[in-house]
């Protein structure tokens, strides 16, 4: 059984949660999803701003455009205006940092989901993150161009269990999914160490499974879709790079239809309603939700195949989960998961995992990587794989770069309006949230964007997404379901 985390350092994260994760930094490591750069939109922004916008939208990644993309097709007649802010360049943040992986956790995480919030929301979740999975495939594969450039594929998950215990939970968990959500049950196949090690040339300690999912090269698939809208929307939208809001304000009186402010660099714009999707630096801009949504920081790394270890990236992607462990001594603590897809193309790995110093994982700072996480990640692949690499020999690393995520305390998202109290300003109705998708942005962003759309435009929601995800004053008030401490609970497990 691994050492628990001392008392005081449980102290110090807890505290963690509840500092501003200021704006994002600008200067980040450089992440191989987006080399190079969108050629014509990573730098895209007005040659002034508007005095006044309806919609404003904070955050370019893929919540932020499936909001406005859903706002604007759901009017296409309506004349209202629509503003983007991003701190950095075009969608620069998670969503040109992650996995690329389209995978749901909620088989996974069912049977928690289920203690915690009942069946009947644990299994509308479920659907919500096979509903979103199935809405990237069909972006991804809405035009030539999105297909091309987002390498949009079906895959097998190859999951790799590292320990008893992680499989036998992972197989009591999918047991109660299997019940509820009948339609996936028969969806998976279990196989024996020697099985996986023969048809996949894996090394799974306990066992793996195979589950259907897919892959794709997100930062690609969203700044295509901004220049759609863009293109479509021209005169409607307008999308401000290098424009980070730095505060928010409330001014009725001299501006009644468009009575929000926010502050830029570049200048102020007056808005009429105002969109958070900035995930891990949401607390920033709404100090209220500090400790209720926290930064995480994942590292990430690109890979060089060789011959022996081949081409699979059309087939299959690849999960490690269990053997998390934390070392008093050091401080390092491995959480237990590894994700990893192959570039169908070019033969490159992409893997990420967190083993880091455990001061180091709540944080927003994305222009450094921890230096344990680096080791571990650059070392990882012969540990994993029985083909392409000889004894003691270390792969070629490409590139490893760092990502904010954002977690919140109950593991869920926030959707929806924010209450009052949590905004300390303006009027009810007019700030918005979708944000916190705890490291599983794929199956839960672009239909969290397209719900907070719908809700704004007064179109009723209630038939896909979950009421559990609301950004309700009884969730965000519930001291213990919002605590900081709980979110440490869940998130390191046992070693808690």
């Amino acid at each position: 059984m691994a050492p628990r985390v001392e008392a005081s350092v449980i102290a110090e994260l807890a505290a963690q949660a509840f500092q501003d994760p200021q704006l994002p930094r600008d200067n980040p490591t450089v992440s191989f999803w987006q080399m190079p750069p969108h050629p014509s939109l990573s730098e895209v922004q007005s040659a002034s701003l508007p005095s006044t916008t309806d919609y404003a939208i904070i955050g370019s990644g893929v919540t932020g455009c499936s909001v406005a993309k859903h706002l604007l097709d759901n009017s296409p007649s309506d004349t209202f205006s629509v503003t983007v802010f991003e701190a950095r360049a075009l969608t620069s943040g998670a969503t040109g940092r992650n996995g690329g992986l389209l995978t749901s956790f909620v088989p996974t995480d069912y049977k928690l989901l289920s203690e915690h919030f009942g069946h009947e929301q644990a299994t509308k979740i479920a659907r919500y993150a096979n509903r979103t999975l199935e809405k990237m495939h069909q972006l991804a594969n809405s035009s030539p161009e999105f297909k091309d450039a987002s390498d949009i594929r079906r895959t097998l998950d190859v999951l790799l269990f590292e320990d008893e215990a992680s499989r036998e939970a992972f197989k009591e968990s999918w047991a109660l999914y299997g019940e509820h959500v009948p339609e996936d049950k028969g969806k998976i196949q279990f196989l024996t160490t020697d099985e996986a090690e023969a048809k996949y040339d894996v090394k799974a300690k306990a066992g793996a499974l195979l589950y259907p999912n897919g892959a794709l090269w997100p930062y690609r698939l969203i700044t295509r879709v901004w220049g759609q809208i863009l293109d479509q929307y021209k005169a409607r939208v307008s999308v401000e790079t290098r424009t980070p809001v730095t505060e928010i304000t409330y001014d009725k009186a001299s501006h009644s239809a468009h009575p929000y402010i926010l502050h830029t660099p570049r200048g102020n714009v007056r808005a009429k309603k105002i969109v958070h999707a900035t995930n891990g630096h949401t607390g920033h801009l709404l100090p209220e939700l500090r400790g209720k949504i926290y930064p995480l920081r994942g590292t990430m790394s690109t890979q060089k195949s060789t011959a022996a270890f081949g081409k699979r990236g059309h087939e299959v992607t690849w999960t490690v989960l269990g053997g998390s462990s934390y070392d008093p001594e050091t401080q390092i603590v491995n959480v237990g998961l590894l994700y990893s897809n192959q570039n169908p193309r070019t033969g490159d790995i992409f893997i990420g995992g967190e083993k880091a110093n455990i001061r180091e994982l709540l944080i927003s700072d994305d222009s450094q990587i921890d230096a344990s996480c680096v080791e571990n990640l650059s070392s990882v692949l012969p540990a994993i794989f029985t083909k392409g690499w000889e004894n003691g020999e270390k792969p070629e690393v490409r590139k490893i770069w760092s990502g904010i995520m954002g977690f919140t305390a109950d593991r869920l998202p926030i959707i929806g309006p924010l209450p009052l109290e949590f905004t300390k300003r303006g009027e009810q109705g007019g700030e918005w949230i979708a944000a916190g998708f705890n490291g599983y942005g794929m199956p839960l962003c672009w239909s969290c964007g397209e719900a907070v759309a719908k809700m704004l435009l007064g179109i009723d929601v209630g038939d896909f997404l979950p009421e559990v995800f609301a950004a309700s004053s009884e969730r965000l008030g519930d001291d213990v379901r919002m605590s900081p401490r709980a979110a440490l609970d869940l998130f390191f497990g046992g070693h808690v």
